[in-house]
């Protein structure tokens, strides 16, 4: 499919929506897409993060790395069957 039929597709798709909340996500993921690549020397998200989340978030990688974590596949396996036993 091109490109063209592509944003059709989606256009169509986005019509359908009656969800304000799914709606508001698609908006918000559409914002971050299209946002202009930041200049040299403007700030990262990383930089707004406070002291304690930046040791949270590098304890975590550093638990992942040492195999501590549970694989992504594992959780949605998980997460699949609890949500096949919901319905």
């Amino acid at each position: 499919m091109d490109i063209r039929a592509e944003k059709i597709w989606l256009i169509e798709q986005v019509a359908k929506i009656t969800d304000e909340r799914l709606l508001q996500t698609l908006k918000s993921l559409m914002e971050f897409a299209t946002q202009q690549p930041k200049s040299v020397g403007e700030a990262d998200f990383w930089d707004e993060l406070s002291e304690a989340q930046k040791r949270r978030i590098e304890l975590s990688i550093k638990q992942m790395d040492e195999g501590e974590g549970i694989p992504h596949e594992a959780v949605m396996s998980e997460f699949r069957a609890k949500l096949h036993k919901a319905k």
